[in-house]
Formats: C-alpha cells, structure tokens, sequence
C-alpha cells in the first residue's frame, strides 16, 4: 500500500493550525496594542512577517489569535451537531415510532431555512460572542447528523441480531449501546467533521456581519470586514485571513473525506 502523503500533508497543516491556536498567546502575546507611527506597514516589514493593519496592530499576531475563535466555533458546533444528532437519531430509530413523525417534521423545517439565515436570526437571540456562534452553529446543524445518525440506525432495528437481543432481555438502552451506536456513530463523525469545515466560514460570514465574535477580539471575520476599506492601499489584509479561511475549510473537509473512505474500507473489509 502506498503511503498517502496527501492525507498526511492535510493532517500535519491541521494539526500546525490548531498548534498556532493554542500557541498564540505565547508566539504573539499582544495582538490588540495600536501603535499608530507602524499603520498599514507591507509584509515584511521589520518586526512584522505579514505587515499591520491600519490601527498598527500586528497582522500574523491577530490571524493566530483569529485562529482560536475560528477553531473554537468548528469543533464546538461540531461537538454539538454530532453529540445532539446522535441522540435523536437514536431515539428515532429505536424510540416510540410518534416522535418519529415529530423529529422529521423539525428537521425538515430547520432545513427548509437557509443556513447563514437561520443562524444570523438565533445570533439574536442568544447573543453576539464566539460560544454564542458555536451553539448556534450547533443547533442549525443538529438535524444534518440526525438524517445520517436515523438512516443508518433504522435498519439495524429490522435486522434479526438487534430482534433477537431484545427477545433476550437486553434493554432498550443496551440495545442502542451494543448495536446502534456502533453502527451510526462512525457516519455521524464524518458528518461532524464536514460541519466543522462549513463552520469556519460560517462563523467569518457571521463574524463579518457583525454577529459573531466581536472587537475588539481577533476574527478572520473581523479582520476581513475590518479590511474591505484598505483593498486599494492594503490588499493583503484581506489575503492573509482570506487565506487562512480557505486552508482551514480545507483541512476539515479533506479529513472529513478521507475519514469516510476509511470508513468505507473498514465496512467493505
């Protein structure tokens, strides 16, 4: 079997992604200070890899920090989809056949609404702020893990194993931990790991509008909408963060790829 360098190029730039997020503080401990005589300076620049914004703040420092709230709201809304998806998925799937007619009808409506629109209305309510946005992600993107979770779960429900171990006594949350679970949660973690992809750029969209993190907290959200007034005399201040969207989505949805493959060899094995 031939080594998979492209697998292993994407999960070593993920994994410098989430070292950057972690290792901010220590690498660039002040990303907010304003030094006005150092405005706008071009990458390069002396003390400034990728150059200043047009406060003289430091551009690498604020897109490493930006990397937390990004990274924050991927894997919380992740976590929150695929933990809240199960559950559902589940609780249809071997739970009183009514809630299944109620579950679908949920899903289908909160799927009938476009994403970013859904989320911007819940950012209302529950706030502005990164925890904020990654329990909003979430919710919207609980029902996508709960349609995966309940085609994979309902047929092993009509199999004759799952039938016979009810016969035998094994209770109903026995069942769900020794048959369902097993059997759904692989799909659902690849569908987590693509929502965390869709989230980053959702929550810069949101960050962008003003709905999710807020200054003056780095953002790759904020620094795009803090750098569409300098295009003509900065333009690499959208570059740099555009940049880093774009290699993060990259990175979760081509680990959320490679991980179905897996999965995929795993069940054909």
């Amino acid at each position: 079997m031939r080594p998979d360098w492209a697998g292993r190029f994407v999960a070593a730039l993920l994994l410098v992604q989430i070292a950057l997020a972690l290792g901010a503080p220590l690498l660039f401990p002040d990303p907010l200070t304003q030094r006005l005589d150092r405005v706008l300076l071009r990458p390069g620049s002396r003390g400034h890899p990728l150059g200043t914004d047009h406060l003289g703040r430091d551009v690498a420092g604020r897109v490493a920090h930006g990397a937390r709230s990004s990274l924050v709201a991927a894997f919380g809304s992740a976590a929150i989809a695929f933990v809240g998806g199960m559950a559902l998925g589940l609780i249809d799937a071997a739970g009183p056949k009514s809630l299944r007619a109620v579950f679908g009808v949920l899903a289908d409506a909160t799927l009938a609404f476009p994403t970013i629109l859904l989320a911007m209305t819940l950012a209302l309510v529950f706030g502005r702020g990164v925890a904020q946005l990654s329990v909003v992600l979430g919710s919207v993107y609980i029902p996508v893990v709960y349609r995966v979770v309940r085609s994979q779960a309902r047929p092993v429900v009509a199999l004759d194993y799952y039938r016979i171990s009810r016969a035998l006594g094994t209770g109903p949350i026995g069942r769900v931990v020794l048959h369902l679970v097993p059997h759904a949660a692989p799909h659902a973690l690849v569908q987590a790991a693509g929502l965390a992809a869709l989230a980053i750029g959702a929550e810069a969209a949101l960050s962008f509008l003003g709905m999710g993190a807020q200054p003056p907290e780095p953002s790759w959200g904020l620094l795009l909408s803090d750098a569409r007034r300098y295009l003509g005399q900065a333009p690499y201040l959208t570059v740099v963060p555009g940049a880093a969207v774009i290699v993060a989505t990259f990175s979760f949805q081509y680990g959320s790829d490679r991980l179905a493959a897996w999965i995929r060899r795993y069940d054909d094995g």
